[in-house]
């Protein structure tokens, strides 16, 4: 009879041996990181593309991370400080998962001397980034707040790794990088792909946050929408108005007046989105539009709107030389677009939206889902504003 060890089929106690609670909390701290800061990358993105969007952590003034993310504080090294943050996590979440698949190979401290000192970076960028938004922007983050808090624990759990492993924050760094030599392949593929990554995502990234969001007349706020509509007020409306609108119509003039002084009155709640309309009995209304939308090519659109309002009615028509001399615009680059398909079919684009709305006439307004011909009830804007108030 052949007798069997007793443990013979049991596991040896070095392959049971666990890993470290530390290391396994630092993992998930640092996948918490990641989601937090891809929902901070998300809210960047919408702040800046979606008109009607409104976050959650909104709360007022001093708790906004809408102001926060329309900060320019809120992009370093032309990408978002979201996405810095995804990486930084990402980094740190892979040099641990390595300790963890190799942690039977010296120095048991791996990689523990590298991620004490980037978690104690992330603390510090955690502070500068609070006080920017206390001292400059005025107003506070609570995502961004989440973290922080995140960090600070990344920075807790490492000090207690060091300390089971008894091991100080400088000695471990030289050991680790001492077993860098070792691992010189590996880790050279591991921090240039991630390099590498970080350099296609800043090549191929569009600069979404740079908008042209400029001031035009009167100060207020100019940039354009997702779809490429010019607008005019609210970075981020309460009451967004679309105006269907033709500039040979002699009510039009009168409505975009009105509409403009409410634009004026709530330039923090109110924008303007002009889309065009020239009605068949309107000879010149067409050339108009698209004058307008070529002149909004050069970052004149409002201007142009202006003069083409004041101007539109009269008998001789208004030439794309007189225009460009009257509000400072280049005049072959106007004229060139003028003639180009892109720009007829700007133009066709609103007026096929128009007939979608079977909208009958001009001047023609939209809120929402409703259409107001002629011009919009006093009692519609004021609720409107209530029902949203803009903390």
């Amino acid at each position: 009879m052949v007798s069997h060890p007793a443990n013979a089929n049991q596991p040896s106690k070095e392959g049971l041996a666990s890993i470290p609670v530390w290391r396994i909390g630092f993992l998930l701290l640092c996948a918490l990181g990641t989601y937090f800061s891809a929902d901070l990358l998300r809210l960047h993105v919408k702040v800046y593309t979606d008109p009607g969007y409104h976050a959650l952590c909104a709360v007022n003034d001093r708790f906004n991370c809408e102001t926060v993310a329309t900060s320019t504080y809120a992009v370093f090294a032309g990408l978002p400080v979201a996405l810095w943050g995804i990486a930084g996590y990402l980094f740190m979440g892979g040099l641990c998962i390595w300790g963890m698949v190799r942690r039977k190979e010296p120095p048991k401290t791996w990689p523990f001397g590298f991620l004490f000192w980037l978690s104690l970076f992330s603390v510090l960028v955690s502070a500068v980034l609070f006080v920017v938004s206390h001292k400059e922007i005025n107003s506070l983050c609570l995502l961004c707040m989440a973290t922080y808090v995140i960090n600070f624990l990344l920075f807790c759990l490492a000090i207690l790794e060091l300390r089971r492993l008894k091991s100080g924050p400088l000695k471990t760094l030289r050991m680790d990088t001492r077993a860098v030599s070792a691992r010189r392949l590996p880790f050279s593929l591991y921090l240039a792909s991630s390099i590498l990554l970080l350099v296609i995502v800043r090549g191929t990234l569009p600069a979404y946050w740079e908008l042209n969001i400029t001031t035009g007349p009167g100060g207020l706020l100019i940039g354009k929408t997702a779809e490429g509509l010019d607008w005019i007020g609210a970075r981020q409306p309460v009451l967004e108005i679309e105006e269907f609108s033709d500039y040979q119509c002699p009510y039009c003039s009168r409505g975009h007046q009105k509409v403009r002084s409410l634009v004026r009155e709530h330039p923090d709640q109110i924008r303007l989105v002009h889309r065009h309309y020239p009605l068949k009995s309107h000879k010149y209304a067409f050339a108009y539009a698209v004058l307008a939308h070529c002149a909004g090519q050069q970052n004149r659109f409002w201007e142009a709107n202006d003069y083409l309002y004041a101007n539109g009615r009269r008998k001789n028509p208004v030439r794309p030389e007189e225009l460009a001399e009257a509000i400072g615009i280049d005049t072959e680059a106007l004229k060139a677009c003028m003639v180009s398909e892109e720009s007829k079919a700007a133009v066709l684009q609103d007026i096929t939206a128009g007939r979608n709305l079977k909208l009958k006439g001009t001047p023609t307004y939209v809120i929402g889902d409703q259409t107001y011909p002629g011009s919009i009830p006093e009692d519609v804007i004021e609720e409107a504003l209530e029902a949203k108030p803009n903390d």
